[in-house]
């Protein structure tokens, strides 16, 4: 049987500690399930800018290459903020994204009803909660840099970024959209800009075209501004959301504060060809201050761990016992200082890690 081979990148800030107990529960659900894996360790972002001066040197490029996923612990020290595009940390993750060829981001944001006082939203909006998947497109879109301009006229400088589109670009992500709503409520919202860009106008036509395959999901349009202020209103009402790059990077990073529980939150970026990179799902925790100290969340990283199990490992078995002992220890009120309830019992980055795996060894 050949091994999964997974490569483990800190970042900078609280990367490594929360790396650190991604690498733990591969290791334990590796045993227990019998999964083999080859664990490789690489550096990237901040900490190659710190060793190398380039945020993704050519020799770990390509022992990334060779890998069927990656774990990105974190991305965006405020030190790098003045650095150069092309030298910032973030220039690893969109050469990884190239590399692995990713299409789709899935980025599921679910909020328990036990958990409601840590949304910014009144209860009384979420009485029970919400649980949204949000399904990305990032081969297309202005942050595919597929174009970029510069120029000087009789205005000065001028820039422009290409919003391109093709029916294939928008039919991966659109599949992938439709199957994962077709395994949950059977509802999923495709949102875009069609009254005002072409690159819009493509995509609500080839997600129509797409939805002839799909008769038992109900699809619905709607304009990207209409449904960030509708989320708001009633997150409740959304299940699976279906948008571009652009809309769906903003889009997430909304849904993510609308929880309050973003540290607890994971991300797949995948490939056709079922390579993954997976990160939190706000990869650039906002909390560096707390770095090394042992008071960040470490749930999300697993929730991640979790979906590599199932998207590249394939195995879903795996993927649902991480899933659900995250969820016994948040019932068990077990935190950390850095997201935590009333009556919660805080533990350390390791110590909550570590009663994760302490679940799945007792199943």
């Amino acid at each position: 049987m050949n091994k999964w081979k997974i490569a483990l990148i800190p970042g900078e800030t609280v990367g490594p500690e929360l790396i650190r107990e991604a690498d733990r529960l591969l290791d334990t659900v590796g045993r227990v399930y019998h999964i083999p894996m080859e664990r490789i360790h690489l550096c990237a972002g901040g900490a190659a800018i710190d060793r190398w001066n380039d945020p993704l040197p050519a020799a770990v490029r390509a022992r990334a290459a060779s890998c069927d996923a990656i774990l990105f612990g974190s991305i965006g020290a405020a030190k790098y903020n003045a650095l150069p595009p092309e030298k910032n940390p973030a220039r690893a993750l969109l050469e990884l994204r190239s590399v692995f060829g990713v299409t789709t981001n899935l980025r599921p944001v679910r909020l328990r009803p036990e958990q409601i006082d840590l949304s910014p939203l009144k209860p009384e909006i979420i009485p029970g909660g919400f649980d949204i998947l949000l399904v990305r497109d990032v081969r297309g879109g202005m942050l595919a840099a597929r174009e970029q301009r510069h120029a000087v006229g009789k205005c000065g400088q001028s820039a422009s970024d290409l919003e391109y589109y093709d029916e294939r670009i928008v039919m991966h992500t659109a599949r992938r959209a439709f199957e994962a709503a077709s395994q949950r409520t059977g509802r999923l919202i495709s949102l875009d800009k069609a009254n005002v860009l072409a690159s819009s106008v493509l995509w609500r036509q080839t997600v129509t075209r797409l939805a002839a395959e799909y008769p038992k999901v109900a699809l619905e349009h709607r304009f990207i501004d209409t449904a960030a202020m509708d989320v708001i209103r009633a997150p409740q009402d959304f299940d699976v959301i279906l948008t571009g790059n652009v809309f769906g990077d903003i889009l997430a990073d909304e849904l993510a504060q609308l929880s309050g529980i973003a540290p607890q939150l994971g991300s797949a970026e995948l490939a056709p060809d079922g390579r993954g990179l997976y990160t939190l799902n706000q990869l650039h925790y906002p909390g560096e201050n707390l770095a090394g100290q042992g008071k960040v969340c470490p749930l999300g990283i697993l929730a991640a761990t979790a979906m590599l199990l199932r998207y590249t490992c394939h195995r879903p078995d795996a993927a649902q016992a991480v899933e659900q002992a995250i969820d016994t220890v948040i019932s068990a009120h077990l935190a950390t200082p850095d997201i935590c309830r009333k009556g919660d019992t805080i533990l350390s980055t390791e110590e909550l890690g570590g009663a994760v795996c302490q679940c799945i060894r007792s199943e």
